[in-house]
């Protein structure tokens, strides 16, 4: 998922309740004025370029959680509510919601007027509420990837997956068609923010079942389904663009839609990807450079481009924004794959079957991970992406987001996890230990030395040789992400030499995606598994890691078994994460004092950190970069799928200075709040 950072003001808007349980909608704001208080014509409307790195696999919103998915269809399809471009969340296809007292009924009220259109851009009809009824059902039947997002929050939702009551029974309800009523399991006061994802989109019941009788509501049987078919025809748009044109790993282009209920602040006719399989980096500046991009990174490691940038572009080339995406290095702890996909004679791995079962009880040892966390300088890994003079912006020391949320006292998200680790160990964090972003904040090559020992003598003890060999799985066709894994090689086996061995095995894009599941994870560190928020409470970056319905468990190696003990139980005992469940849940119980909800959040995350069940890495931006699009145009939330829209962003004639961004910037954060 691609999201952006949320500043504090934004923190403080969205937060659950942070500052006012207002359930009034804002509407976006109009366009630009001038001093006189008339709209000004001073708008560009440039189309925008750029690349894209994966083909989407479906366009069916309603069920896919990918970003490779989601950055296209959130331009095709609007829900109820959006971010504005300060982080507000304003109305879209609602116009104003309603909550009761306990915040288990919220009523949206929807706008009349917008109308889903076909690929042609031929009105087909009006969205009401029914839509929304039946995008959720459908949702539902399909047994949709972001489901887990309302599964257990919507009245009977759960129930009904599991063939226990009808769908009539399920806390949803059209009272007309344009009143729209969701009536939940328990107090949610974080629930219109869930509405900024794809889940709790709406379908058109007609069009939907056109698709095929696999389509028809009631009777889900998606191998005779084509809704969202990768193809302009797929599905219908209510959003601001309409696919024009798709070519797998050529070309994705949109036009924008001219019956889009808010087509006046979308200032961008066309939009045009091309594909980039990451194989040739400086492709992208170059590509800018001959005015064929509307922007694109400038990356240090090149000499001769790096010079070319700084003379032609000196006072353009800016940082750019870090966001709410977190990125990761995982650990399959339960890893069951070591041959080539679909060749089962093919042992892609180097170690033998006595390094395998070897390396299963090292990933499961406490010292044998804190040792490598300790030892990891993530700066070395990240410089190989953005050069030695960036190496520390983007660096992430926690799951989420440092500022994500904020306390009535204005403490932020990530103190109160470096707080959490200090009370449980204060010898490895002390007082004031900083989370935030841009901090080498755990690398301590001594400290990793003390636990390689103890590791040695707790493993040894099983007959476990040394050194470990740790499989990394690394796309071979980016020449960036090969060299970040071998230099995450080298620091490893520099720093602890002779207790680990880091083999890098090559693949590529195609087998990287397939794998998808926990039986697919063919390697024992994964570097990179990102996640971004869905909603405006820490919940939604704590909860990927539930033992039992973990929605990126699959990145541990692990298999998601509900509310059931799985077959991999055990593992999941011996690593820890059923204490970490029961820090989770004593923060999820509390809904009615966010401080110390959030308390509770950061103690169970700094539990993650303090096992080093996951090692800290990145997020996105923080990179040198040249621009034509207009700053702080686009849409910005730190949640939901507002920033992949391309409506309300700009592109200007020309590429944006240092001067003229900073001006921008002191008016946007002026705004913030308001």
């Amino acid at each position: 998922m691609n999201k952006k950072h949320l500043w504090l003001a934004g923190a403080c808007l969205l937060a659950v309740g942070g500052c006012s349980n207002d359930s009034e909608v804002k509407e976006p704001e109009n366009k630009p004025q001038d001093e006189g208080g008339s709209e000004s014509t001073d708008v560009y409307r440039n189309d925008y370029n750029y690349v894209y790195s994966s083909d989407p696999d479906t366009f069916d919103y309603l069920y896919s959680f990918q970003a490779i998915d989601n950055e296209h269809t959130s331009n095709f399809v609007d829900g109820l509510l959006e971010h504005d471009q300060y982080g507000n969340l304003v109305g879209a296809l609602a116009e104003s919601y309603e909550v009761n007292d306990d915040s288990t009924v919220f009523t949206f009220k929807i706008r009349e007027g917008a109308t889903w259109v076909t690929d042609e851009g031929e009105e087909y009809a009006d969205v009401t509420a029914h839509d929304f009824v039946a995008g959720l059902r459908h949702a539902a039947e399909f047994q949709s990837q972001t489901l887990y997002l309302v599964q257990y929050t919507i009245k009977n939702l759960d129930a009904y997956t599991k063939g226990e009551v009808e769908w009539d029974e399920v806390g949803i309800k059209a009272l007309d068609d344009y009143t729209l009523e969701y009536t939940l399991e328990e107090p949610t006061p974080y629930f219109h923010t869930l509405t900024t994802y794809s889940t709790l989109m709406p379908v058109n019941q007609e069009f939907l079942e056109s698709k095929g009788e696999g389509c028809k509501l009631g009777s889900p049987d998606p191998g005779n389904c084509s809704f969202g078919e990768v193809a302009a025809d797929g599905i219908l748009y209510n959003g601001a663009y309409i696919l024009s044109n798709y070519a797998s790993k050529s070309v994705i282009e949109y036009t924008a839609n001219e019956n889009y209920w808010d087509a006046e602040h979308v200032y961008i006719p066309k939009v045009k990807l091309v594909y980039y399989n990451g194989s040739d980096p400086d492709s992208l500046f170059n590509g800018f450079d001959k005015g064929e991009y509307s922007a694109a990174p400038v990356y240090t490691d090149n000499a001769a481009i790096y010079k070319t940038a700084k003379e032609k572009y000196g006072d353009a080339i800016y940082i750019s924004r870090t966001t709410s995406t977190t990125f990761w290095i995982s650990w399959i702890f339960d890893r069951n794959i070591y041959h080539a996909p679909g060749n089962e004679t093919q042992d892609v791995s180097p170690q033998t079957d006595k390094q395998k079962a070897d390396t299963s009880l090292a990933k499961q040892n406490t010292a044998f991970r804190k040792a490598i966390f300790y030892a990891s300088d993530i700066s070395a890994v990240n410089s190989q992406y953005v050069g030695e003079d960036l190496k520390l912006g983007r660096l992430r020391n926690t799951l989420t987001q440092p500022d994500f949320v904020l306390t009535s006292e204005g403490t932020l998200y990530g103190d109160l996890v470096s707080k959490a680790l200090t009370q449980t160990n204060p010898t490895e964090y002390p007082e004031g230990f900083d989370l935030s972003d841009g901090q080498l904040a755990y690398y301590n090559p001594e400290l990793a030395l003390q636990y390689a020992n103890q590791a040695k003598e707790e493993l040894g003890a099983l007959g476990v040789e040394f050194p470990i060999q740790l499989d990394a799985i690394v796309n071979g066709e980016s020449e960036k992400g090969v060299k970040a894994a071998q230099a995450l090689a080298d620091v490893l086996e520099t720093n602890l030499d002779g207790f680990v061995k880091l083999n890098i095995i090559l693949s590529d894009s195609t087998t990287m995606s397939s794998m998808n599941t926990a039986d697919t994870m063919n390697t024992d560190l994964y570097i990179g598994t990102g996640w971004g928020p869905d909603y405006g409470d820490p919940k939604t970056y704590v909860d990927i890691m539930d033992p039992d319905s973990g929605d990126m468990l699959k990145y541990l190696g692990l298999n998601w078994t509900g509310s059931e003990v799985g077959e991999d139980a055990a593992v999941k005992e011996a690593i820890g994460l059923y204490e970490f469940k029961a820090l989770k849940d004593a923060a999820e119980a509390v809904i009615d004092d966010n401080d110390k909800r959030f308390e509770l959040y950061a103690q169970a995350e700094a539990y993650l950190l303090d096992n080093a069940l996951f090692i800290p890495y990145i997020t996105q931006g923080g990179n040198y970069s040249v621009s034509k699009v207009v700053p702080y145009t686009n849409l910005y939330g730190a949640y939901g799928l507002s920033d992949s829209k391309y409506k309300y962003m700009q592109v200007s004639d020309s590429i944006v200075t240092n001067e003229e961004r900073e001006a921008l910037k002191a008016d946007w954060e002026s705004k913030l709040g308001e």
